[in-house]
């Protein structure tokens, strides 16, 4: 038996990786190379995206989307990531479908169509110097001051937040309930006053540290109930682990190596005849081709079957584990040419898996640190005990 996309759904990816191929221009990517956060080209782009209606593949028609379901939404994402050009993946991808479901109908109303429009992004704020793994220990308070919260606190792993217009922020909104019933979710603007955000550099890319002084948002600014943020947070979490299992930019980084392989010749032989390096490109691709599937199966789960709250996490850990493998392989094969940066005349795949092996070190943390995403398999998916 082989488990597959439909004719359709082929044929939606085709179309997809038609336009892409049509405006992921040479111009854009040498945008990006020398920022990283986008310029005008790019701007430009995300807007042409969300005009021509590929931003909602699987979004309701009444926000601006195509009606089409999750897993035709995943088949769009897989082919974005393909091409290494980044779009607003948190906002689009976790933020507006939490909204979609728990949100209230104002806040639906305002922030969906924008989301579709490429005119709004938004950064998570939840890990905290002394709240990581245990993201319920978050400190950050949210006080109710007649018509407005004010907040005070500081969010560590704020990516984005330079770039974005409003931070997903959990803060407690009442410190004397159990740490896992306390939590609230403000969407809380950029340029408000008492908002600050400071570079953190990490390898391959960067992040932020958040802080608030004394930050006063109107009362609307509460995402859904107050107190029921652990519910939004888990909510976005598991779309967010989801959306960091893609497999097709390690699989393009494995056609890339094999096409290079093929082309190269070292002591006399081609680099593809080595047994070693068939065997290695060989079980990548198997192994890519088994997170496929999972994927394919967590993202058509979303509305055929009972949500298993496992397998975003379980998916999660095996992609960031695979990245690794997948770029350090690959640089591997490649020996000394693996590791020049795009700006060599002999680099090979545009420098792929040189800049890949390193920014993709975060998703072993990054969504949920991977020690934890096991525990939460053995918990919910084995049915362990908890020690």
């Amino acid at each position: 038996m082989r488990f597959d996309l439909t004719d359709e759904q082929q044929q939606l990816k085709q179309e997809i990786r038609t336009y892409l191929d049509k405006h992921v221009t040479p111009e854009l990517v040498e945008e990006l190379k020398g920022n990283p956060d986008g310029g005008p080209l790019w701007k430009t782009y995300i807007k042409k995206l969300g005009e021509d209606g590929w931003l909602g593949v699987g979004w309701p028609v009444e926000y601006g989307g195509q009606g089409k379901t999750p897993l035709e939404q995943y088949i769009f994402l897989e082919e974005i990531n393909r091409t290494g050009v980044n779009i607003p993946f948190i906002t689009l991808e976790t933020v507006g479908p939490t909204l979609m479901k728990l949100g209230t109908e104002e806040q639906k109303n305002y922030f969906l169509p924008k989301i579709l429009k490429g005119e709004i992004e938004v950064a998570i704020g939840y890990t905290e110097p002394e709240a990581g793994t245990d993201l319920a220990s978050l400190q950050t308070r949210a006080v109710k001051d007649g018509d407005s919260y004010i907040i005070n606190g500081q969010k560590v792993f704020t990516t984005n937040a330079h770039i974005s217009d409003y931070i997903w922020l959990a803060a407690r909104t009442d410190p004397d309930a159990p740490k896992h019933k306390g939590i609230s979710i403000f969407l809380v603007p950029t340029n408000t006053p008492g908002v600050s955000v400071d570079t953190t550099h990490l390898m391959g890319e960067r992040t932020n540290s958040t802080y608030y002084d004394n930050v006063r948002v109107p009362a609307d600014a509460l995402v859904g109930e107050e107190n029921k943020g652990w519910q939004y947070i888990t909510t976005q979490l598991s779309l967010e682990r989801l959306m960091l299992s893609t497999y097709s930019r390690m699989e393009r980084m494995v056609e890339e190596t094999t096409e290079w392989a093929k082309e190269t010749v070292m002591d006399g032989n081609r680099v593809i005849d080595n047994p070693g390096v068939r065997d290695s490109l060989a079980e990548l691709t198997v192994k890519l081709e088994v997170l496929r599937l999972l994927n394919y199966r967590a993202a058509w789960s979303h509305e055929n079957a009972n949500e298993a709250p496992f397998r975003p996490s379980m998916n999660k850990v095996f992609a960031a584990e695979l990245n690794q493998e997948v770029y350090d392989t690959c640089m591997g094969i490649m020996g000394m040419f693996g590791q020049l940066r795009a700006d060599s005349k002999w680099v090979v795949a545009d420098g792929s898996a040189e800049r890949y092996s390193k920014s993709q070190l975060v998703y072993l943390f990054g969504g949920g640190a991977n020690d934890v995403m096991l525990d939460l398999v053995a918990r919910f998916g084995l049915e362990l005990p908890k020690v």
